[in-house]
């Protein structure tokens, strides 16, 4: 339990805003208001992130051929190139996603909303887009990364100046299609200008900029061999749509859990500054999965009921929460959760056993004085991912509830003893920073002088 009446005591039997010879707070003489400061009350039983039973995760994964795409992901190309494992899965969800748009505008039901589904897939194949361009720029300002990606120059004999085996060329050409991919195509020219090369995925490149070596990378025909489903027989079209939306989910959660395996070498080695690049993206990515997580309410409600009993979405006497079939989605969840253990060799300060107020002073000092550099970024990144990853499993929640029902969804029931209600619920995972906020808000309440450390 975290008593943060308690700290305040011993905080303020330490800070002597009269002595001058304090090695604390140095303030002025004026009074001093002391506020009765909240109890935090943390749960008795830490909710544990887990996985839902092994034979809901196998058949997961095998719907989503997940054991191929692993292997794609785990394929070491381009050994000289550190970010491959991070832009491959990137890259991969956003080429099902341009398979998606030719699944959807496919669709021979005439009540299916294609207009919408062409703007929803249209606005997250361009925040892909936008992240993507953003991993490209921040790895060239990496000296640890920078100057491997496998790039091509346009004017190479023999090349075609964009990717062979994209869909979204062809999606240009399509009748159907060739609005959406056209805008799409503008926002990569835009987005990519950042960067000193781009995707080459029929973009005009009007300065001529390299192209990366897309299929290469991303190898969109192994990929699109992986859109069969053990359900194929099936005739319900929405087996396609929900198919596609859990590999693009898949994809980007590999990209998340690489990043953040990138945040931890980058703090050990205390470059913070890169640690929080990269804590700024795994936020944006959970703030993407948010996004493909909505597509959900896209589907046709009486055929994907029909659906959840053809492929056995829920079981007999299963409880857990959909996503935890996921072990992607769970791992990450879970090392977001464990960033607070880096938070002490951040501030550089020991845990003190007994609760005291050594980490708040630090975090305290680091706000007020701001001289590391890059640790206050860090740190406001890593409670953005918190954020983040919380608002993450509230919208899933209501998700699942406005796409099944809250009574068929089992173990994402209402009540505030599910396990997706007690992750977004439950206290911050940085006590000690919400702390240190807590008292600088208290201080700059009372006192107008700047706060200064000795």
């Amino acid at each position: 339990m975290v008593d943060l009446e308690g700290k305040s005591k011993m905080a303020r039997s330490k800070i002597n805003v009269h002595d001058p010879k304090s090695p604390k707070l140095a303030v002025s003489d004026k009074p001093v208001l002391q506020p009765n400061l909240p109890a935090l009350q943390l749960p008795l039983t830490p909710n544990d992130i887990k996985t839902a039973s092994f034979p809901l995760c196998e058949a997961y994964d095998n719907y989503l051929r997940l054991p191929q795409l692993r292997t794609l992901w785990d394929s070491n190309n381009f050994p000289n190139w550190a970010h491959e494992p991070i832009m491959k899965p990137a890259l991969n969800g956003l080429e099902i996603t341009f398979r998606f748009i030719s699944t959807v505008l496919s669709d021979p039901r005439p009540y299916a909303n294609k207009r919408e589904w062409a703007r929803r897939l249209e606005s997250l194949a361009k925040a892909q887009v936008q992240l993507i361009s953003t991993l490209c720029k921040d790895q060239e300002e990496s000296p640890e990364t920078c100057g491997e990606v496998p790039v091509r120059d346009v004017s190479s004999s023999g090349y075609r100046s964009y990717s062979e085996a994209s869909l979204l060329p062809r999606l240009a050409t399509w009748h159907r299609s060739k609005d959406v991919a056209q805008r799409i195509l503008a926002t990569v020219e835009a987005e990519m200008t950042r960067c000193s090369y781009t995707l080459g995925l029929g973009e005009p490149n009007l300065t001529g900029k390299p192209i990366l070596r897309y299929d290469a990378v991303c190898m969109p025909n192994e990929l699109h061999s992986l859109e069969t489903t053990p359900f194929d027989h099936v005739e319900n079209f929405e087996n396609l749509n929900l198919h596609a939306t859990h590999q693009i989910v898949e994809s980007w959660s590999r990209a998340a859990r690489v990043l953040l395996e990138s945040v931890a070498e980058s703090v050990e080695g205390r470059r913070f500054e890169k640690a929080a690049r990269e804590c700024y993206a795994v936020e944006r990515i959970w703030k993407l999965l948010s996004e493909i997580e909505d597509l959900h309410l896209l589907m046709d409600p009486n055929d994907f009921m029909k659906l959840k009993k053809q492929i056995a979405i829920r079981g007999f006497g299963d409880t857990a929460a959909f996503c935890f079939r996921s072990k992607e989605l769970v791992e990450v969840a879970k090392i977001c959760r464990e960033m607070k253990r880096m938070v002490p060799g951040i501030l550089e300060v020991e845990v003190d056993p007994k609760g005291g107020p050594g980490m708040v002073e630090a975090a305290m000092r680091i706000y007020a004085e701001k001289k590391a550099e890059g640790v206050v970024e860090v740190l406001q990144a890593m409670l953005g991912i918190e954020a983040a990853m919380k608002r993450f499993f509230y919208d899933y929640k209501q998700v699942v509830a406005a796409v099944m029902g809250s009574a068929e969804a089992g173990g994402n029931r209402v009540d505030s003893g599910d396990s997706l209600s007690q992750i977004f619920l439950e206290p911050t995972y940085f006590p000690s920073l919400d702390a240190a906020k807590t008292f600088l808000g208290y201080y700059w309440d009372n006192h107008e002088n700047t706060l200064t450390w000795h």
